[in-house]
């Protein structure tokens, strides 16, 4: 038996190769296939340890803990490699013959790998592209226009989930080379754009309530920045809109499409408002001559003039506001203006809108539910204000505190009109704060009620106070929103 032994230990032993002055046995072969072995069993088990418990202990964002697990498995298994040499007393002078020889094999050869490699590197360090960044290639011919998420950044490749789910696995090289859009390199709202097109003779003041009403109900869109409705084309037999609206995650923007497209047929439909496909041209040969036909939806829908609503549950926004004292004035374009600057708030049931003493920094209108306005220090109940009503305008237009407290009786949704939008509205519009003086000019007293309130309060500066009500207005007014140089009486 020890003879056997001897002869397998002599055998295993036995020099094979040498490298340089090193002879090279089965037996460190062996050795050297079983640390690298053990090292990569090791390096996976730290980088796991890191990249599910470490990290995430750290805080470490999950792309960022992709980059440094690489960037340690790769570490552990060249230091592992380095070390398992040496142990079996395979000295690196000894490899310098080989390193010379692919050296020459990395100058014919081996240049993409190398750049691919490097490239591996700039990725993992630059953190410009990580794990579960959602990006877009462009138009490259290879990839025109694709999108996709980054599953795993290796030192020499890159996998990507695409949006049909599937895995484009591609060069690092390529991501340093050429440009690519990455979606969550900063955090922030993403914006996403949807035309319409819709008949020359649509109401539009109607269109625009459905269309951004419609927009602040679907969950998946941001209210800030606020959508908008561009008026961009004015052609023959239509007229052409863009609807931009702002996503949180890129990923969601043909689900987010998809909702909105469906929600605008079916309340624009509701409303009579047909929504147009692209014209379409028919050519005959006899006689001889082009007719271009408009491709309509189905006539089921069809006005012979302008729209106008039907009794769909559409709060018209425009006949609230037009029936204001303060906006009766308005032209339908100031109107429409104002509606665009609504954006619009959800409350639960026995939610507070705002408390007694609040600044009045906002208006509402009622889309939908009820609200209670309330005195709470004498538990006094002063009205029950139902979808259509609108409230909290004067608290806005004089910056007066609220004079009661306001909450849900049951789920609510409002339209919101806040002092910055309206501030905006003021100033590239003055003539509105001319219609609202004279609204106010009528109502001198509660004017003085307002007044007295505000100077028992200390609210009202010297430069401000004028025993004239409507000066004293107008300074307020103008002070609240920036709006210049004002006429005084």
């Amino acid at each position: 038996m020890k003879t056997i032994l001897e002869t397998i230990y002599l055998f295993l032993d036995y020099p094979i190769i040498s490298l340089g002055k090193q002879p090279i046995s089965l037996n460190i072969i062996l050795q050297i296939i079983i640390s690298i072995f053990v090292t990569i069993i090791l390096a996976r088990l730290i980088t796991s340890l890191c990249k599910n418990w470490l990290f995430k202990q750290l805080g470490t964002e999950s792309g960022h803990r992709e980059a440094f697990s690489t960037l340690i498995f790769y570490f552990i298994i060249t230091f592992g490699i380095i070390i398992s040499l040496q142990a079996t007393g395979l000295h690196l002078q000894s490899l310098a013959v080989i390193i010379g020889g692919l050296g020459i094999g990395v100058g014919f050869g081996l240049q993409s790998i190398i750049k691919d490699f490097i490239s591996g590197l700039i990725l993992l360090l630059g953190r410009a592209i990580k794990v579960n960044d959602f990006i877009q290639f462009g138009n490259r011919q290879e990839f025109p226009d694709l999108k996709g998420t980054v599953q795993k950044i290796s030192l020499l490749f890159t996998v990507i989930k695409t949006k049909d789910s599937a895995y484009l696995i591609i060069p690092n090289s390529y991501l340093v080379t050429y440009p690519i859009i990455n979606w969550n390199y900063r955090k922030g709202a993403h914006r996403i754009k949807i035309n319409l097109k819709v008949g020359k003779n649509t109401d539009f003041l109607l269109f625009t309530e459905i269309i951004l009403d419609t927009v602040h109900q679907e969950s998946s869109v941001q209210p800030s920045p606020a959508p908008k409705l561009i008026f961009k084309e004015i052609n023959d037999y239509y007229c052409e809109f863009i609807v931009q609206v702002w996503i949180k995650d890129m990923k969601d923007e043909d689900f987010t499409i998809n909702r909105l497209n469906y929600a605008f047929e079916y309340h624009l439909c509701k409303n009579n408002i047909n929504l147009l496909f692209p014209t379409q041209n028919i050519s005959f040969t006899q006689p001889n001559f082009n007719l271009q036909i408009p491709l309509n939806k189905s006539n089921k829908y069809a006005t012979d003039s302008q729209t106008q609503a039907v009794d769909s549950g559409h709060i018209s926004i425009r006949d609230i506001l037009s029936k204001s004292r303060y906006f009766s004035h308005l032209t339908p374009l100031e109107l429409r203006e104002l509606i665009e600057i609504g954006y619009r708030q959800k409350l639960d049931k026995d939610t507070i809108l705002f408390h007694e003493g609040d600044t009045g920094d906002s208006f509402y209108i009622i889309l939908s539910g009820a609200v209670e306005v309330f005195v709470p220090k004498i538990n006094k109940h002063l009205a029950t204000l139902k979808e259509g009503n609108m409230f909290g305008e004067l608290a806005l237009i004089l910056g007066i505190p609220r004079t009661a407290s306001v909450k849900a009786v049951e789920k609510t949704r409002l339209i919101v009109f806040d002092k910055v939008g309206f501030q905006r509205i003021l100033q590239e519009q003055p003539d509105i704060a001319e219609f609202i003086f004279e609204a106010l000019s009528q109502h001198q007293e509660e004017l003085a009620q307002r007044q007295k309130q505000l100077r028992e309060m200390g609210l009202i500066s010297e430069e401000e106070d004028d025993d004239n009500l409507v000066n004293w207005m107008k300074k307020r007014v103008y002070n609240l929103f920036s709006l210049g140089s004002i006429n005084i009486l």
